[in-house]
């Protein structure tokens, strides 16, 4: 008798859920979705400009380190999607001009979404550091996303390079 009083099974036509209470789940999972969506492709978006910026600090960095290593012209090409970084020291050092004989340090097309705003302030947006790590010309990179968002990172003469 005991056992019975446990064991008692719902009738046939109770057991499972209604169509409206799968309805009523379905709209809070759409609604807590449609609130959730935005915010995180906003953040990926802004992680991308942050990867993209920490990305190019690092790559000037090792362009200065290699200048003073090789006391060579390490020279930095920019375009809107992407950079170029080689060591200028061929056949014909330190004429600003990428020959088959010199080595490419980095060739890094930037994200999808991000981009420099060119033109740079640059001379022919190049730049590039000199044998002592000091820098040819000062000016700042701006990097931009869809969003509007931006990160710059700034070059002075004496080779600082800044992320801000």
């Amino acid at each position: 008798m005991l056992i019975q009083l446990f064991c008692k099974h719902k009738k046939d036509t109770e057991s499972g859920f209604s169509l409206i209470e799968i309805m009523v789940v379905i709209a809070i999972v759409g609604i807590i979705a449609s609130l959730a969506v935005p915010s995180f492709l906003r953040s990926r978006t802004e992680a991308k400009l942050r990867g993209a910026a920490s990305n190019l600090k690092g790559d000037l960095e090792l362009a200065k380190m290699r200048a003073i290593r090789e006391n060579a012209y390490v020279v930095i090409m920019f375009s809107a999607s992407g950079y170029t970084i080689y060591v200028d020291n061929g056949e014909s050092p330190g004429n600003w001009v990428m020959e088959d004989d010199e080595f490419i340090l980095r060739d890094r097309q930037l994200p999808e979404g991000v981009r420099i705003e060119m033109p740079t302030p640059f001379a022919d947006d190049e730049t590039r550091f000199l044998g002592r790590g000091t820098a040819e010309d000062s000016g700042l990179i701006a990097l931009r996303n869809l969003n509007g968002d931006q990160k710059n990172i700034s070059i002075n003469r004496m080779g600082k390079i800044n992320l801000n």
